[in-house]
């Protein structure tokens, strides 16, 4: 089947974007083993290495104050497994087949995708907050830094959604796309900040969390929560975000469109 051309522009393209986004947030309705999947895993998590970790520390505050900021991150990047996990899945039922006869953009069941993620992750973040605050954590920034926060936090899992998008398009299945996703993401979030100061790490691991994007991430979201210094943590990770970005967007676009010829 031949694909047939979109004459929309961006305006367009970004409009069908949405359109698709809400078409795959829809279905969650009939599906409530998925819908509490992302909701409790980061209650989950949180009792793990909040309230779990917290206690072997001896200082439950303390160990709240620092590890919650961590937990957030690593929810957050776990989430972006969905986007390219979802577009495996797509390509296996066919659903790239209807696309390809639509007078569509290219770019917009992506578009769509990455933005339903996004959504699912911005509320994720938010019950693992709530969580966290019940665990014992205690927002001490200004509201205008806590939502710095949080931003920062959903604009970089945003980027990094477009990796995982392109893993999903170039993967044979969805097991090998999450098989793949999982050895990326293992060494960014447990080699990271998140959960250890680097100055407790030794030689190697030190390095790595120190070079680490994700270790300057959860600094900065750290730093934004609880009205730290937050250093060059935020301009580190936005130059990440962009530099990412515009590496994968134009990869994740190459990738659907001969996936769809």
């Amino acid at each position: 089947m031949t694909a047939v051309p979109s004459t929309t522009g961006h305006r367009g393209a970004l409009a069908q974007g949405m359109t698709l986004a809400w078409r795959s947030l829809v279905p969650l309705r009939n599906e409530p083993g998925r819908l509490v999947q992302f909701l409790l895993q980061p209650v989950f998590m949180v009792v793990v290495f909040v309230l779990m970790f917290g206690a072997m520390s001896g200082d439950t505050e303390h160990a709240a104050r620092f590890l919650l900021p961590g937990v957030l991150v690593q929810v957050a990047l776990i989430s972006t497994n969905a986007t390219g996990m979802n577009l495996a899945e797509d390509i296996v039922n066919g659903v790239f087949d209807r696309f390809r006869s639509m007078p569509i953009a290219r770019s917009a069941p992506l578009v769509g995708r990455v933005t339903a993620d996004a959504l699912t992750t911005a509320v994720t973040i938010a019950v693992a907050l709530l969580a966290g605050i019940a665990a014992g954590f205690r927002i001490t920034a200004s509201p205008l830094g806590t939502l710095a926060g949080l931003a920062l936090l959903l604009l970089f899992t945003l980027a990094l959604s477009w990796v995982s998008a392109w893993l999903g398009l170039k993967a044979k299945s969805v097991a090998s796309m999450q098989g793949v996703a999982t050895a990326v993401l293992l060494p960014l979030t447990f080699g990271s900040s998140a959960f250890i100061p680097p100055a407790n790490l030794p030689g190697v691991l030190r390095w790595w969390s120190s070079v680490n994007p994700v270790s300057h991430l959860a600094d900065a979201v750290r730093a934004l929560l609880t009205g730290a210094p937050v250093g060059p943590h935020v301009w580190v990770t936005l130059a990440w975000a962009a530099a990412v970005t515009a590496c994968f967007v134009p990869l994740a676009v190459r990738a659907y469109t001969r996936r769809i010829r």
